[in-house]
């Protein structure tokens, strides 16, 4: 890796942040992470073996990935895809016997994850879509939460240790009045719209989600980044008010990890960058196709080095050692073994 400036970045942005930062927000460290042990739910431990809810399959094809995290912070990285969860462990690769849902909008938290989308096969759910759901015990069960029958998030962040949602709803609902960004922080009992005054306006599909990617603090609740085809933005105000960023490229994806943000970037090449403190680090980058790009990021929460990514054809790589060299687990969506080096 290497510390790095190109054209359209200065380092004003660690100025931004810090002037964001410094401004009424809650206090951070041990009253932040009590706060959130306050409200955690009881999680139960996903042992992978000996579970007949668990399938080793090392010939699993995966379509459609739809997120990706270290859901349930015990190491496990997880993969949200049209059916279902696909799950690695140590070189191993699982898929489910039941809720094989198509998993959109995945977040992965400490005590699980949240996610939404349509039922599949071997679903609880009866009704599509699945509005806000999460689970608690690695897919097994799958908590409905809010929204059920009413919308899909496609577009969507969770503080890993707040467990605050940030979801962009796409079109007006029963519970939600109008399209746009909304914040819970109550696991969807109630919901406000965050005004998102100064957030450039995105490119929509046909469904009406946006063109953004949604990077929440994993501590405090009210400080956001949005990615953008404009760059990234950032809020201190839970989504009220957004300020430009020295990162003024198309931002693919991005991911917090404890202060710092690893995104993937476009500026003619993809580029993958960590941005901590005062300076950009540009990682290597996996060897992903010409016409490919970096769609998930993830940074295991218990160590930094860590990093998974998957891309928007199919591929998936991980590296063990802060990016320096990569190791490709999925490859057009089939997925490769490896012995993983922790």
């Amino acid at each position: 890796m290497k510390k790095t400036a190109w054209i359209g970045i200065s380092f004003g942005l660690a100025a931004a942040i810090a002037a964001c930062q410094g401004e009424d927000r809650p206090e951070t460290g041990s009253d932040q992470e009590s706060a959130a042990d306050e409200g955690a739910v009881t999680q139960e431990p996903v042992s992978l073996k000996d579970d007949d809810f668990y399938i080793q399959n090392d010939e699993l094809e995966i379509t459609h990935i739809h997120g990706l995290g270290y859901a349930g912070n015990e190491g496990l990285l997880y993969v949200a895809t049209h059916h279902g969860l696909a799950v690695y462990d140590g070189g191993a690769w699982y898929e489910t016997a039941e809720e094989r849902n198509d998993y959109m909008g995945f977040n992965a938290v400490d005590s699980g994850f949240y996610t939404s989308g349509h039922p599949g096969e071997a679903s609880s759910f009866d009704v599509d879509p699945i509005g806000l759901v999460k689970s608690t015990d690695g897919g097994r069960t799958v908590e409905s939460l809010d929204l059920l029958g009413m919308t899909d998030f496609h577009v969507k962040g969770a503080g890993y240790y707040s467990n605050a949602i940030y979801a962009y709803n796409p079109m007006p609902n029963d519970r939600l009045d109008e399209a746009g960004l909304y914040v819970t922080l109550d696991d969807g009992e109630t919901w406000e719209k965050a005004a998102a005054d100064g957030l450039p306006e995105g490119n929509y599909d046909q469904g009406g989600h946006p063109d953004y990617v949604i990077a929440v603090h994993p501590l405090e609740e009210d400080t956001l980044a949005v990615g953008t085809s404009e760059g990234l933005f950032w809020s201190d105000d839970y989504g009220e008010t957004f300020d430009e960023t020295a990162l003024d490229l198309p931002v693919m994806s991005a991911v917090f990890h404890e202060e710092d943000v690893y995104a993937a970037v476009w500026d003619g090449e993809v580029r993958l960058i960590q941005m901590e403190g005062d300076e950009f680090t540009e990682l290597d980058m996996p060897g992903i196709g010409e016409q490919d790009g970096i769609q998930y990021i993830a940074v295991n929460p218990e160590n930094r080095k860590e990093i998974a990514v998957t891309t928007f054809m199919g591929d998936g790589f991980l590296s063990s050692n802060g990016g320096t060299e990569w190791t490709q687990i999925i490859e057009a969506g089939g997925v490769q073994q490896h012995a993983h080096e922790s």
